[in-house]
C-alpha cells in the first residue's frame, strides 16, 4: 500500500453546495494547485479517495469541492477527516526545509549531548511551529526557530540549543 502523509484536516462545511473548509498543516502549501485526487481518512481509519473538483484559498484555509459531494449534508459528513496525499507525489523539500512527518520519532538532544526524548508531534502557533518531544518521563515543547534548532537531520537527530528556562519543569 502507498504511504499516505496527512497534510490537513476538514474542519467544517462551507455553504450549501458541498464545499468543505480544509485547514492545512502548512498554510503556505500549494498542494491543491497540483493534486487531482486526495485521500480522506475518517476518524475510524477508513480511507476514501476523492477527486478534487476545485479548491480556493479562503481566510487562511482552503474551500474544496469534491466530486459527488454536492450538498451541505454530504460536506458535513466529511468534517473531522484527515486530508492526505501519497508520499511519493510530494515535491522534494526545498533547501533548508524538511517535512514534519520525516521528523516523527526522531531523537532530540541538546548540543551538549543530553537526550531529551523523541518527536511525538507538532503544534502550529501564530509565529512558529513547536515540536512536542516526549521522554524522561515528561514532555518538552521545543520551538522550531533558528535560535533553538542547531540541526534538523531526519532519520538521525534534532540538535537543540535550549534558551534559558526552556527545559525547566
Amino acid at each position: 500500500m502507498t504511504a499516505l502523509l496527512e497534510v490537513g484536516r476538514i474542519v467544517n462545511r462551507h455553504g450549501v453546495r458541498g464545499e468543505v473548509r480544509v485547514r492545512l498543516h502548512n498554510p503556505d502549501s500549494e498542494v491543491f494547485s497540483w493534486l487531482e485526487r486526495i485521500a480522506l481518512i475518517a476518524p475510524d481509519g477508513t480511507v476514501d479517495w476523492r477527486e478534487i473538483d476545485g479548491a480556493r484559498p479562503h481566510k487562511g484555509m482552503f474551500l474544496v469541492r469534491f466530486a459527488a459531494v454536492s450538498t451541505a449534508d454530504d460536506a458535513a459528513a466529511l468534517i473531522g477527516c484527515a486530508v492526505a496525499v501519497e508520499r511519493e507525489k510530494l515535491p522534494a523539500p526545498r533547501q533548508g526545509e524538511v517535512y514534519q512527518h520525516d521528523l516523527m520519532g526522531c531523537p532530540v538532544r541538546t548540543e551538549s549531548g543530553e537526550e531529551l526524548g523523541v518527536v511525538e508531534g507538532f503544534i502550529a502557533t501564530g509565529s512558529n511551529d513547536v515540536c512536542v518531544v516526549g521522554g524522561r518521563g515528561r514532555e518538552y515543547l521545543i520551538p522550531l526557530i533558528d535560535d533553538v534548532i542547531v540541526a534538523l537531520r531526519p532519520g538521525d537527530a534534532i540538535v537543540v540549543r535550549p534558551l534559558p528556562g526552556l527545559l525547566d519543569p
